[in-house]
C-alpha cells in the first residue's frame, strides 16, 4: 500500500459513534500490523455488495477509482485529491490564427493505447504511449474546425496537454480492445515496456519539443526474433536429451559423429584417466573458476575436452546436464570410464551447489542494492531537468484473457528496498529481474497471459522515512478491544445435536444459556407437545441409544458449568403425567448376549437379535451368569461366555471371559465396556470339539458376497448386467466350488455358462466381489473364445471418424501365441472358409469398443500381456498397402478444416505419432500431408468423436494450437494423445475469416434444416453471447443517513401503533355504551322497585 496513503487513514478522525461504516472497515482492512494478509470481508460487506457482486471480477483501475470516491464521500479530507489528483488541459488550434479553445481536465489515472487494430497503432514502451497520448490530431477536410475567431472553418490541431502532475503517477496500460471484426473484447497481451524511473520533465513540453527515441519497425523486430526462436530450436535439437533418446540418429547424423570421434582421436592421443591427478586438477580449475556462477555452464565443453573419452560421450551426455544439470536422470551406468567421469561431475556439481547455495543470497543482495543505487544516480541526473521525476513502486499484473482472469500484485518496500509478490493471502520475495518478465510477449500467439496492466509511480526526491506509519492510539485499542469481543462471542459459540423420539437437530446456542432457557429452545425447535413438567434434558449416547446423565435441579446452571461442549448429544425424555423420572445410575450399563442357534447365517445384529442385559459395572461375572441363568434358563456350569476377538491376526477368534478364576472379577475389572456384545453357547460333551461361535468368526471373516447376473437373459450391445442375483461363500473356495453353487442356484448346468468378466483383483476375493455371466462352453485353460470381424473406415461421409464391420467367426485361440501367428492363421481361415485372401503384412488387427475401432494389436506382442477375455471381438482391418506403424507409434486421423468453404476434407487421413513428438513434428507431418504453409498450421484434438459435426467449430470453442515451434509433447497436455483412434483437425489459418457473420449465417442454415431439436439449440446470434459485464458501484451509508433512516423508520412504527390503538379504542366504545345503558337501566329498575 502507497505510505503516504496509509499516514492519510491513520490521521482520519475515528469514533465509533460517528464515523461510517465503511471508515471502520478500511481502518480495519489496512491495520498495519505483520499479518501475511488483512481480512477484507469487513471492507467487502460495507461495499453494500451481495454475494454474487462480491465474487465477481472487477477491473483493477475502475475499483481503485470507485474505492477512491467513496473514501471522498465518507469524509471531508482531501488526501485522495492531494495524492493522486493531476491535471490535465485539451485543447484545439486554430493553424490559421493561432488562437486556441482550452479546457481544463483532471485526473486520477491516465489510460494509454498499448495496441489498436482498428488505429493502427502499436506503442512497445510506456514513453512511445506517453507520446502517441499527447500527439494532436490535425482536423481537416471535412472535419475541419470551426474557429470562432476567424469566423470560418478551418484546419487546426486538438489534443492534450499534461499541466500538472500528482505526487502518485497512476498509469493504466489498456490491454483490452474492442475487435471489430469479432465484435468481442479481447486482451492485448503485446510487449510494452516500462522504466523504473520515469522522467515526466519531458512531457510537460509542447509536443514539438519532447524528444523520444524511435523504436525499430514492429514487422521487422518480430521477423528477427522469428528467425532467431526457429535457430535455437534447431540447434537445441541436438541437445534436447527426450528427442534424442526416443529418436534414432540418421545416417548423416551418424557419419558425422563418426568423423568428430576421429578427429578428437587424433587431436588427443592419451585419454586422461578420472581418477588421475592431472583429471582432478582439470575439476579443481573448473570449480574455481565458477565459484561466482550458479552452475557450470556449457561453454567450458571446448577448453576441457578432456572431461569426455569420445564424441559418442559428448553426445550421449547432455552439456546441460553435465554442466549444472541433474544427473540422477542418466540412472546406474555401471563399470567403465563414462561412469567414472559421470561419478565426478557429480562430486563437483554437488560441492559447488552447495557453495553457490550458501552464497546466493549474498549475491542477489548485491545485485538489489546496485539496482537501487543505480536508481537513485538515475533519479538525481533527471531531477536537474525538473522536479517530475518518478520512480515505479507498485505493478499491477492482470493474468488470464478479457473475459476472465487473476490480479495480483509487485510492489516495492521502502523500508528495505525489495520488491515482493503479493497473490492473494501469500507474500514471496522477488527479484526486480522478475518485473522485467511482465512487460508482455514481443511475439504474442494468443489473446491471454501475463501482464503489467497498472503502473504506479510515486514523486521522487523526496526521502521517505524507512519506520512504518503509527497507528493512533485509538486505533489500536479498538482493533485490540474489537479482536477481544470477537473470540469471546467465538468462544462462547455452542453447536448441539438434540433428539425427540424420531426427530433430531442441531441447535445454535451460547456457552451461558441457563439449562431451562435451553430446554424451551429445543422444544420449540423440535415442536414438543408434552407439558414442561414431563420433560428434561439428558445426555445421550445416540450410536448405541443409551440415556446418560440427567441434571435434576440443576436447571438454572449455565451450560458451560454442565460441561456441554461443541455436538455434544443430548435427549428429550418425556413422561406421562402420572410417572416419575429415573435417576441417572453412572455404574448401569447395557451388555448385548448373543445365544448361539444353529441356523445363523451371519453376524448382523439385526439375525442374531441379542439379550439385552442393564447390569452395573461392579457386579462380578458369577452375578452376571446368575442373571443369565434367571432369564434365559441356562445352567451356569453350561455358559461359556466369550467377547470376540478383534485384532486382525490373531490366533483366537474370541477369549473366555467366565472361566473358573475369572468368577470373583467384576465386569470393570475385566474392562466390558458400555454396549458390548457377548456371545453364549453351551458347553458340548467333547471338550475337544472346537466351539461353534469360534467356527463362525472364522467364517464371517473370509465371507465374500458375490453378485452376478442371468446368463439367460441376453445383453444387447453396450448394455450393463443386472447383478441381481447374490451368494456368500468363504473366499477360500475355489472358482469350480463357486461354480457349482451358482448353477444350483440358478438351474443351470455347470457347463452350459462362462464367466465373461469379474472384479476379483489378484485372483482373491476380498469381502464381495461381482462376475458377469453368459451362455457358452467354457475354455480350457490359456485359451479364450474370441469373436472376429473385418471392416474399417466407412466410405460414407460423416464429419466424424466412423467406422463399419461384419462378423465373420468364432475361433478359439491361445494366449500363448504371438500377434504375428494369429494374423497368419486368421489368413488361412479366411481363406477356407470366406474365400478371402489376404497377406499378414496388409492387416491389422484392432480391438471393439462399442462402435469404435480402438487399440491395434502389434506383430511382436504376446497375447497374453495384452487385454484379452472369452468373447472379446476384435475387427481384421484390410489394408492397400504393407502396414506402416511401428509398435511405439499410435495411430489417428487428420482432416481439413477449409474455413471459406466451410468443409472438411474426406476421406480421413492416418498419421502415426510417438507419445514423445512435439506440436511441432506434427507440424512437419501435415504440412506435407495437406501441402500447407507450415507457418500457419493450426490444429486441435476432438474430444468426443462420437457427437461432433462441423457446426462445433463454429458454435463451441476450441483452443487452437499454432502447432510449429510448439514444444508441447503430444502426449500430455492440451491433447493427452495416449490411445490409437484419436482424431484431430487443422486448417490454415490465413484462411480463416475474421469477419465471421457470413460464416455464422451458413451455420445457422445447416441446424435449421437439421431435425435434431438438440442441434438446433446451437442457433448462434450474429455476436457470440458472453457474460453481461456490470457497472461496479460502492454505496456508501453514512451514519447521518442510517439516523434518519432510524428516525424514519421508528415514527412509522409509532404511527401503526397509534392506528392500533384507535381502532382498539373504537371497538371498546360500543361495548362501553352497553355497559352504560344497562348500568342506567338497572338503576332505573332499584329506583322503581324502592318507591
Amino acid at each position: 500500500m502507497t505510505r503516504q496513503f496509509r499516514e492519510a487513514l491513520f490521521k482520519w478522525k475515528y469514533d465509533e459513534n460517528e464515523a461510517s461504516q465503511e471508515g471502520k472497515t478500511v481502518f480495519h482492512a489496512r491495520k498495519g500490523d505483520e499479518n501475511r494478509a488483512a481480512d477484507a470481508r469487513g471492507l467487502v460487506r460495507s461495499f453494500q455488495w451481495d454475494p454474487q457482486e462480491s465474487f465477481a471480477q472487477h477491473d483493477v483501475s475502475e475499483f481503485c477509482r470507485v474505492l477512491f470516491d467513496a473514501i471522498q464521500q465518507s469524509d471531508d479530507q482531501d488526501f485522495i485529491t492531494r495524492l493522486y489528483q493531476s491535471c490535465s488541459q485539451s485543447y484545439v488550434q486554430c493553424l490559421k490564427c493561432q488562437q486556441e479553445s482550452v479546457q481544463n481536465e483532471i485526473f486520477l489515472d491516465l489510460s494509454l493505447t498499448v495496441k489498436s487494430d482498428f488505429l493502427n497503432v502499436y506503442n512497445e514502451s510506456l514513453e512511445r504511449a506517453l507520446y502517441y497520448y499527447i500527439k494532436p490530431e490535425k482536423l481537416e477536410g471535412d472535419n475541419k474546425y470551426l474557429c470562432q475567431n476567424c469566423n470560418d472553418k478551418t484546419d487546426a490541431n486538438k489534443g492534450f496537454r499534461l499541466k500538472s502532475l500528482s505526487d502518485i503517477f497512476t498509469i493504466q496500460l489498456n490491454r483490452f480492445e474492442f475487435d471489430m471484426n469479432t465484435f468481442e473484447r479481447k486482451k492485448v497481451n503485446d510487449y510494452v515496456s516500462f522504466p523504473f524511473v520515469l522522467d515526466m520533465n519531458n512531457f510537460l513540453k509542447p509536443y514539438d519539443q519532447i524528444l523520444i527515441e524511435d523504436h525499430p519497425d514492429l514487422l521487422e523486430e518480430r521477423e528477427k526474433l522469428k528467425q532467431q526462436y526457429e535457430k535455437e530450436k534447431l540447434q537445441s535439437c541436438f541437445s534436447d536429451p527426450l528427442r534424442r533418446k526416443n529418436r534414432k540418429p540418421s545416417p548423416d547424423e551418424r557419419e558425422a559423429r563418426r568423423s568428430i570421434s576421429m578427429t578428437l582421436r587424433k587431436q588427443f592421443h592419451l585419454m586422461i584417466k578420472p581418477n588421475s591427478k592431472k583429471f582432478q586438477q582439470k575439476f579443481q580449475s573448473l570449480k574455481s573458476n565458477n565459484t561466482s556462477q550458479t552452475q557450470f555452464t556449457s561453454q567450458t565443453i571446448p577448453n576441457n575436452p578432456n572431461l569426455i573419452l569420445t564424441a559418442d560421450e559428448a553426445y550421449d551426455i547432455d552439456n546441460d546436464f553435465l554442466f549444472g544439470g541433474n544427473l540422477d536422470g542418466l540412472g546406474d551406468l555401471g563399470e567403465g570410464t563414462a561412469a567414472n567421469t559421470v561419478k565426478a561431475i557429480k562430486e563437483v556439481q554437488g560441492s559447488v551447489k552447495t557453495q553457490n547455495y550458501e552464497e546466493k543470497d549474498i549475491q542477489e543482495r548485491i545485485e538489489n542494492e546496485s539496482h537501487n543505487l543505480s536508481i537513485k544516480q538515475k533519479i538525481q541526473e533527471l531531477l536537474q531537468n525538473g522536479p517530475n521525476v518518478y520512480e515505479l513502486y507498485s505493478v499491477m499484473i492482470h493474468s488470464g484473457g478479457a473475459l476472465g482472469g487473476h490480479y495480483y500484485a509487485y510492489i516495492k518496500s521502502f523500508e528495505n528496498g525489495d520488491w515482493y509478490c503479493f497473490n492473494d493471502s501469500t507474500v514471496s520475495k522477488i527479484s526486480w529481474k522478475t518485473i522485467l518478465s511482465m512487460f508482455g510477449d514481443k511475439y504474442p500467439k494468443y489473446n491471454m497471459g501475463s501482464s503489467a496492466y497498472f503502473l504506479m509511480y510515486r514523486r521522487a526526491g523526496e526521502e521517505l522515512s524507512t519506520q512504518k506509519p503509527e497507528i493512533q492510539e485509538h486505533l489500536k485499542k479498538e482493533k485490540e478491544e474489537k479482536w477481544e469481543r470477537e473470540k469471546k462471542e467465538r468462544e462462547m459459540e455452542l453447536k448441539i445435536r438434540c433428539f425427540y423420539k424420531n426427530n433430531d437437530a442441531v441447535i445454535k446456542t451460547r456457552k451461558d444459556t441457563l439449562l431451562k432457557d435451553f430446554k424451551q429452545l429445543v422444544r420449540q425447535e423440535l415442536k414438543v407437545q408434552e407439558d414442561d413438567e414431563n420433560t428434561r434434558i439428558r445426555f445421550f449416547n445416540h450410536i448405541d441409544s443409551i440415556p446418560q446423565d440427567t441434571f435434576t435441579n440443576k436447571e438454572n446452571e449455565i451450560l458451560q458449568g454442565l460441561y456441554f461442549n461443541d455436538y455434544k448429544s443430548v435427549l428429550l425424555e418425556t413422561k406421562a403425567p402420572h410417572e416419575q423420572f429415573q435417576e441417572y445410575d453412572a455404574h448401569l450399563m447395557l451388555i448385548k448376549l448373543c445365544v448361539w442357534r444353529n441356523d445363523i447365517e451371519s453376524l448382523d445384529e439385526h439375525e442374531l437379535k441379542p439379550n439385552k442385559f442393564f447390569i452395573r459395572d461392579d457386579k462380578t461375572v458369577e452375578q452376571f451368569m446368575d442373571a443369565i441363568t434367571q432369564r434365559l434358563g441356562v445352567p451356569k456350569d453350561k455358559q461359556i461366555i466369550l467377547q470376540k476377538n478383534l485384532i486382525n491376526g490373531a490366533a483366537n477368534y474370541s477369549f473366555r471371559m467366565n472361566q473358573q478364576h475369572q468368577l470373583e472379577y467384576t465386569l470393570y475389572d475385566l474392562k466390558i465396556g458400555r454396549n458390548v456384545t457377548l456371545y453364549l453357547e453351551e458347553k458340548q460333551d467333547d471338550p475337544d470339539l472346537p466351539l461353534n461361535w469360534d467356527q463362525k468368526f472364522e467364517c464371517e471373516k473370509h465371507k465374500c458376497r458375490v453378485t452376478f447376473n442371468d446368463p439367460r437373459k441376453q445383453l444387447l450391445h453396450s448394455e450393463t448386467p443386472d447383478y441381481c442375483f447374490e451368494l456368500q461363500i468363504d473366499n477360500r473356495k475355489t472358482m469350480q466350488e463357486l461354480k457349482e453353487r451358482m448353477s444350483d442356484f440358478l438351474g443351470l448346468d455347470i457347463d452350459s455358462f462362462i464367466y465373461l468378466t469379474t472384479t476379483i483383483k489378484n485372483n482373491q476375493a476380498i469381502g464381495r466381489a461381482a462376475f458377469c455371466l453368459m451362455m457358452g462352453k467354457p475354455s480350457t485353460k490359456g485359451t479364450y473364445k474370441i469373436k472376429f470381424g473385418i471392416g474399417g473406415l466407412s466410405p460414407k461421409y460423416s464429419d466424424t471418424i466412423e467406422f463399419e464391420y461384419q462378423d465373420l467367426f468364432e475361433m478359439e485361440i491361445n494366449s500363448e501365441w504371438y500377434v504375428r501367428e494369429l494374423k497368419e492363421k486368421l489368413c488361412q481361415r479366411l481363406e477356407e472358409q470366406k474365400q478371402i485372401v489376404l497377406q499378414p503384412n496388409f492387416m491389422r488387427l484392432r480391438y471393439k469398443l462399442n462402435t469404435k475401432l480402438s487399440q491395434i494389436y502389434h506383430n511382436d506382442q504376446i497375447l497374453k500381456n495384452i487385454r484379452i477375455f472369452d468373447n472379446q471381438t476384435i475387427i481384421i482391418e484390410k489394408l492397400d498397402k504393407e502396414d506402416q506403424i511401428k509398435e511405439n507409434q499410435l495411430l489417428g486421423y487428420v482432416r481439413f478444416y477449409n474455413p471459406k468453404d466451410f468443409t472438411l476434407s474426406f476421406p480421413p487421413q492416418e498419421i502415426f505419432l510417438n507419445s514423445t513428438d512435439t506440436m511441432h513434428d506434427v507440424s512437419t507431418i501435415i504440412s506435407s500431408m495437406f501441402n500447407i504453409n507450415q507457418d500457419a498450421i493450426e490444429a486441435i484434438k476432438i474430444n468426443n468423436i462420437f457427437s461432433f459435426t462441423i457446426t462445433d467449430l463454429v458454435t463451441a470453442s476450441f483452443d487452437w494450437q499454432l502447432l510449429k515451434f510448439n514444444q508441447n509433447v503430444v502426449s500430455k497436455s492440451p491433447w493427452f494423445l495416449l490411445k490409437d483412434s484419436y482424431f484431430i483437425i487443422v486448417r490454415d489459418a490465413r484462411e480463416v475469416p475474421k469477419d465471421m457473420t457470413e460464416l455464422r449465417q451458413k451455420v445457422d442454415q445447416i441446424l435449421a434444416k437439421s431435425s435434431d431439436p438438440s442441434k438446433m439449440q446451437q442457433k448462434i446470434p450474429p455476436q457470440s453471447t458472453k457474460p453481461k459485464e456490470k457497472a461496479l458501484k460502492i454505496t456508501v451509508v453514512k451514519k447521518q443517513d442510517e439516523l434518519a433512516k432510524q428516525e424514519e423508520l421508528q415514527k412509522q412504527q409509532d404511527d401503526l401503533k397509534e392506528e392500533q390503538q384507535l381502532k382498539e379504542d373504537e371497538k371498546e366504545q360500543p361495548q362501553q355504551k352497553d355497559e352504560n345503558q344497562d348500568n342506567t337501566n338497572e338503576t332505573a329498575k332499584t329506583e322503581q322497585q324502592q318507591d
